[in-house]
């Protein structure tokens, strides 16, 4: 069996590439009357979320046994290869998803209503859910002292988070051409958003199946 780190940040990563988070982000940035603030409330929306998640997915991954050193690990190979098949409907629901839909445009600009906007969007993200969840679980069977417990769950949230942490980054430190650019981003994630989505799914389907049968 590989090492944790190694488990865990391949499935942080899958949650983070969804397109659904990065669309909704570029979409309140690049908004007439919006800005960074309703950005960073947007973020905390969605980090409410994956706080729930990461509070379900230790809470759950703690109740299973504790994950063996070496050798097979059932329960995670189980969990692994249902995800994987969960993963796989969604991919193929996505490929028929029409373009430009997903993510709704900014409805006024208060913070109240970027933070809503980014917890809805969230918690309707599957496609990070499904990745999200078995990471913590892995994490919490791990057996790991507090301290670096904390650590990788914090790691493995931060880097669920970028698709909404990174662009008001890069718009505070680029400006007006980091904003041009991300209307050209916004616009191209739009029109292939099913089909990234799908590629994503499809991709990271075959992953979870080929790890759950490497745990048997």
């Amino acid at each position: 069996m590989t090492a944790l780190p190694f488990d865990v940040v391949p499935l942080a990563l899958g949650a983070a590439v969804s397109p659904l988070l990065l669309v909704g982000q570029m979409r309140l940035l690049t908004a007439p009357g919006s800005g960074v603030k309703q950005s960073w409330a947007y973020a905390a929306g969605n980090a409410l979320v994956v706080g729930g998640w990461a509070v379900v997915g230790l809470g759950s991954g703690g109740s299973l046994p504790v994950r063996p050193a070496a050798g097979a690990d059932p329960v995670s190979a189980g969990i692994h290869l249902v995800l994987a098949a969960v993963l796989l409907a969604i991919g193929v629901h996505s490929l028929h998803r029409d373009a430009g839909t997903g993510s709704p445009a900014p409805d006024g600009h208060t913070l109240a209503r970027s933070f809503a906007m980014g917890a809805v969007l969230m918690a309707g993200n599957l496609t990070s859910l499904v990745l999200y969840l078995p990471a913590l679980q892995d994490l919490a069977r791990s057996g790991l002292a507090a301290v670096p417990l904390a650590g990788l769950v914090l790691l493995v949230s931060l880097v669920t988070l970028a698709p909404s942490l990174l662009p008001p980054v890069v718009l505070v430190l680029t400006g007006a051409w980091g904003r041009a650019h991300l209307e050209r981003l916004c616009r191209w994630t739009l029109v292939h958003q099913g089909q990234i989505n799908a590629g994503l799914c499809l991709g990271f389907a075959a992953y979870l199946g080929r790890s759950g049968v490497a745990r048997l």
